[in-house]
C-alpha cells in the first residue's frame, strides 16, 4: 500500500469522525551492511522497517496513535486510538497543523537518490578493507573490523490543511577499525568514508591513526592551549547541541535563553545549521510539520543569531519555525532537531594552528562524552588522547589525560579556526567541523 492509499483512507475515517484538524505521517526506512573481522566475512544484515502515524486535534489537544501494520482495518482502527489519546493528554500546548499557501517554496534538494548495492557489493568492500589493512602493516591483529552499508528512508506527511508531501533520501558509507599490537603494546584507529570506491584510501587512514598512537606517554598537569581535531569538534558540539533548541531554552535547560541577538562566541566562530548541506546525501525539504527548511545561522561571527524551532515552541516564545521539527522514527513524538549543523571553516591548516599555538595539545580522542558532559551548565571533564605540540610541531603522543572546563568559555576562546571542514557520517542530522585553536583549557595528568 502507497502513501496515496494510507493517507486516502485516514482521511475518510477522520472525516467520518468529524475531525477537522489532522496529519499523517510515514516513514519507511531500509538498512543493509555487510561486516568482516580478523580477514573473515563476519555478518549480513539486511532490514526494512516503517509505520505509520495519526495526529489530530480535539478540545484543543493533540492526541497520536501509530501502527506497523499497513492494512485498512488497522488504519482506520488508528483514528479513535488517537481521540482516546488525546482525552488523557494532561499537557496544555495548543495543537498547531502548519498550513502552507501560495507562497510556500521547497528547497531543491541537490543530493542524488542513489539505489541500495547488491549485498555482494559490500561484501566485497568489507572485505577489500580487511585486506588492505592487513597489507598496510604486519602489526594488524585480531579485532581489526570493517563493514559496508547503506540506507535507504522515505518520509510522507499530509494533512487536513491541504499539505502533502513526500521525500526519499540515500546514505553510503565504509568504515575500518584497525586495531595493531606493538611489543605488547595495542593500538587502533578508525576511518570513515561515505564512497565504497576508495577502500585503500580509508585502510591507509585507520593503520596510521594506530600507528601514531603508540608510545603514549602522559602530561604534565597545567594550562594548555589545544588544539581539537575536526573529529573531536564535531564530537563536542554534537555532545552540546541541545544548546541551540528553541524548547530547551524555553525549560530553562539552556544557557542560550534570551541571548539571541548578543555575543556569545569568539568572533571567529560562525555555526551554520543547513538541510541541503553539500557533503551530507540525506537533505530534507521539509520538516516532521511540514515547514520549509532552510539554511541558517545559529553564531555568526560570535553573534547568537537564532535558536531552533518547531511551531508549538516558536508560538510559545513569540517566534517563528525555523523548520527544525524532527522524528526520531514514525512513532515518535514531535522534537526539535537539526539538519547538518556544521561550523564555517577559518584560515589555518593544521600545520598552522600548531604554528600559532606554539606549545600546547593536539586532542584526537576524547572518551565518555556524555558521561563526562554536564549539556546545561556546559562543564566538561573529558578524559582525552593526542600530540604534544612543541615549537610548532608535532611532537610525541600523549595519552590519559583529563581535560576540563566550560563550553561556553571555550567558545569564547577559539583563538583560530581551520580551514578544512570535516563531515561526520550522512544523515538526517549530522556534523561538519574544522579543527579548533582553544585557549587555557585545565589539563589534569602527571603531577609535578
Amino acid at each position: 500500500m502507497n502513501f496515496e492509499q494510507i493517507k486516502g483512507i485516514l482521511f475518510d475515517a477522520a472525516k467520518q469522525a468529524g475531525l477537522t484538524e489532522y496529519d499523517v505521517y510515514y516513514q519507511l526506512s531500509t538498512d543493509v551492511s555487510a561486516d568482516a573481522l580478523n580477514r573473515e566475512p563476519n555478518a549480513f544484515s539486511f532490514g526494512t522497517e516503517g509505520g505509520v502515524t495519526f495526529r489530530c486535534a480535539l478540545e484543543g489537544k493533540i492526541g497520536a496513535a501509530s501502527t506497523q501494520c499497513i492494512e485498512q482495518e488497522e488504519l482506520v482502527a488508528l483514528v479513535p486510538r488517537a481521540m482516546a489519546n488525546a482525552s488523557l493528554v494532561d499537557a496544555d500546548e495548543e495543537p498547531i497543523f502548519y498550513a502552507p499557501d501560495q507562497e510556500t517554496t521547497y528547497g531543491q534538494v541537490s543530493a542524488v537518490c542513489e539505489p541500495l548495492p547488491e549485498a555482494a557489493v559490500l561484501r566485497r568492500v568489507a572485505n577489500d578493507l580487511q585486506s588492505d589493512i592487513y597489507a598496510a602493516t604486519p602489526l594488524a591483529a585480531d579485532g581489526t573490523e570493517t563493514a559496508a552499508g547503506a540506507a535507504e528512508v522515505t518520509v510522507s506527511l499530509a494533512n487536513a490543511r491541504g499539505l502533502s508531501l513526500s521525500h526519499t533520501a540515500s546514505m553510503r558509507y565504509a568504515y575500518a577499525e584497525a586495531v595493531i599490537n606493538a611489543d605488547g603494546e595495542p593500538s587502533f584507529g578508525v576511518a570513515t568514508t561515505g564512497n565504497l570506491d576508495d577502500t585503500a584510501e580509508i585502510a591507509k587512514k585507520a593503520v596510521c591513526d594506530a600507528l601514531a598512537r603508540l608510545g603514549g606517554k602522559p602530561v604534565k598537569t597545567g594550562k594548555y592551549s589545544v588544539v581539537f581535531s575536526a573529529k573531536q569538534v564535531r564530537a563536542l558540539f554534537s555532545t552540546f547541541g541541545g544548546i541551540f533548541s528553541g524548547k530547551a531554552a524555553m525549560q530553562g535547560l539552556s544557557l542560550l535563553k534570551g541571548k539571541e541577538g548578543t555575543t556569545v562566541a569568539s568572533p571567529l566562530l560562525t555555526v551554520y545549521d543547513d538541510p541541503f548541506y553539500e557533503g551530507n546525501t540525506m537533505q530534507m525539504p521539509f520538516d516532521a510539520e511540514g515547514v520549509p527548511t532552510y539554511k541558517k545561522a545559529l553564531i555568526e561571527g560570535g553573534v547568537l543569531k537564532t535558536l531552533l524551532y518547531d511551531l508549538t515552541t516558536a508560538k510559545k516564545t513569540g517566534n517563528v519555525s525555523t523548520g527544525n521539527a524532527g522524528r526520531a522514527s514514525y512513532a515518535s513524538p514531535v522534537s526539535i532537531r537539526s539538519y547538518c549543523r556544521y561550523i564555517a571553516g577559518g584560515d589555518a591548516t593544521l600545520d598552522e594552528l600548531f604554528a600559532t599555538m606554539q606549545n600546547g595539545l593536539y586532542i584526537t580522542e576524547m572518551k565518555g562524552l556524555h558521561a563526562g558532559c554536564d549539556a546545561v551548565t556546559g562543564d566538561f571533564s573529558i578524559e582525552c588522547a593526542g600530540f604534544l605540540i612543541k615549537e610548532g610541531k608535532k611532537e610525541t603522543p600523549v595519552k590519559a589525560f583529563t581535560v576540563a572546563g566550560n563550553f561556553f568559555e571555550l567558545m569564547k576562546n577559539i583563538a583560530r579556526v581551520g580551514a578544512e571542514v570535516e563531515g561526520g557520517r550522512c544523515g538526517f542530522s549530522m556534523s561538519a567541523a574544522p579543527a579548533l585553536l582553544v585557549k587555557d583549557l585545565s589539563v589534569a595528568g602527571e603531577s609535578e
